[in-house]
C-alpha cells in the first residue's frame, strides 16, 4: 500500500539582518520587501496588487485588511491579527503563521502554496474557491469556516477543531486529516478520496457519525422499529 504522509512543506526564506522601515502609507502595487515589524498597526489598510516577500511580522495588527490579489511570499507571521480580514485572490508561498488570531478571515479565490498554520484561530473564516497545495493547520480552532468549493487536495489538518464547517462541494481525493473535531460539520460528502485518522476510537466513532448523517442516513436500535 502506498505511504499517505504529506510530503514536506518549505519553510519561508528570510535574511539574517532585515529592516525596519515602513513606507509612510502603502498604496496599489507596493512592495514591502525584507522587513522585520514588531507591534505595527496595519489595521484597516486597503490596496490592490501589494507584494510582501522576506518579511517577519510580530505582533502586528492588519485586522480589518483589505488587500485584493496581495502577493506574500517567504514571510512569518507571528501573533498577529488578522480578523475580518479580506485577501481576495491573494498568492501566498513560502508562509508561516503562529499563534494568530484570524476570526472572520476571508480569502476568496486565494492560492496557498507551502503554507503552515499553527495554533491560530480561524472561526467563520471563509476560503470559498481558495486552493491548497502543500498546505497544513496544526492546533487550529476553525469553528463555522467556510470551504465551499475549495481545492483541498494538498491540504493535512492536525488536531483541528473543525466544528461545523462547511465542506461542500471541496476537492479533497489526497487531503488528511488526524486526530480532529467534527462536531456539526456539514458537506462531508464532498471529501471522498480523503484520509481521516483519528487516535481515539470515540473520534472515529463521532466522524463515521457525522459521515452517516451528511448522506441523509439514520441510525436506529432493532429494538426502536419494533
Amino acid at each position: 500500500m502506498p505511504s499517505r504522509k504529506p510530503a514536506p512543506i518549505a519553510a519561508p526564506r528570510l535574511r539574517a539582518e532585515l529592516e525596519s522601515s515602513l513606507p509612510d502609507e502603502i498604496e496599489d502595487e507596493e512592495r514591502l520587501l525584507d522587513l522585520g515589524l514588531e507591534d505595527v498597526d496595519l489595521s484597516d489598510l486597503e490596496a490592490e496588487h501589494v507584494e510582501i516577500s522576506g518579511c517577519r511580522f510580530t505582533r502586528s495588527k492588519l485586522a480589518g485588511s483589505d488587500l485584493e490579489k496581495l502577493i506574500l511570499v517567504d514571510t512569518e507571521l507571528a501573533q498577529c491579527d488578522l480578523a475580518n480580514s479580506r485577501w481576495s485572490d491573494a498568492a501566498l508561498t513560502r508562509v508561516a503563521i503562529t499563534g494568530s488570531r484570524m476570526i472572520g478571515f476571508a480569502g476568496p479565490g486565494a492560492n496557498l502554496q507551502h503554507v503552515t498554520v499553527q495554533d491560530t484561530v480561524l472561526d467563520f473564516a471563509s476560503f470559498r474557491f481558495a486552493k491548497f497545495f502543500k498546505v497544513e493547520l496544526t492546533d487550529c480552532r476553525l469553528q463555522s469556516a467556510d470551504f465551499v468549493s475549495a481545492d483541498l487536495t494538498g491540504a493535512v489538518f492536525r488536531r483541528c477543531d473543525l466544528s461545523g464547517v462547511e465542506f461542500s462541494q471541496v476537492k479533497a481525493a489526497k487531503a488528511v486529516f488526524v486526530d480532529c473535531t467534527w462536531d456539526g460539520a456539514k458537506g462531508l460528502a464532498s471529501l471522498s478520496g480523503a484520509t481521516v485518522a483519528a487516535s481515539s476510537p470515540i473520534d472515529t466513532l463521532a466522524f463515521t457519525s457525522a459521515v452517516t448523517i451528511a448522506a441523509g442516513i439514520t441510525l436506529a436500535h432493532p429494538d426502536d422499529l419494533g
